[in-house]
């Protein structure tokens, strides 16, 4: 709404009279609403993000689930690179960190989805 001030001229027993008066006036304001191919695009998108989320949420879950053997011989970890070179342990405070940093960085990557999911 913008108020402006109006110089009124009125005439009163011959006499020019000028008087100020105040006039509002009104601003519509619209909001410009996207395109069908946007907001199709966005919906698509959310979409993606909560697949995403769901995934990282089930993976931390099962590791949460997932337990070494009391007698530190229970587990073993197996990498594999591109290349096919592969890396195995069975060492418990070795795996125990990687299990830990795994955990570590699926809460990052949750959170960082979380934050990313808007409406």
């Amino acid at each position: 709404m913008t108020i402006t001030a109006k110089k009124v001229n009125a005439e009163s027993n011959g006499q020019n009279k000028a008087s100020l008066g105040v006039v509002k006036k009104e601003e519509k304001v619209t909001a410009e609403v996207p395109s069908l191919e946007k907001r199709i695009q966005k919906v698509e998108d959310l979409s993606m993000l909560i697949e995403k989320w769901r995934k990282l949420t089930e993976t931390r879950r099962n590791l949460q689930t997932f337990s070494l053997g009391a007698d530190g011989m229970g587990a073993t970890i197996f990498l594999r690179d591109a290349s096919g070179k592969e890396f195995k342990t069975s060492n418990t405070p070795v795996v125990s960190a990687v299990m830990e940093e795994i955990k570590s960085t699926l809460d990052e990557k949750v959170k960082e989805v979380e934050e990313k999911i808007k409406f």
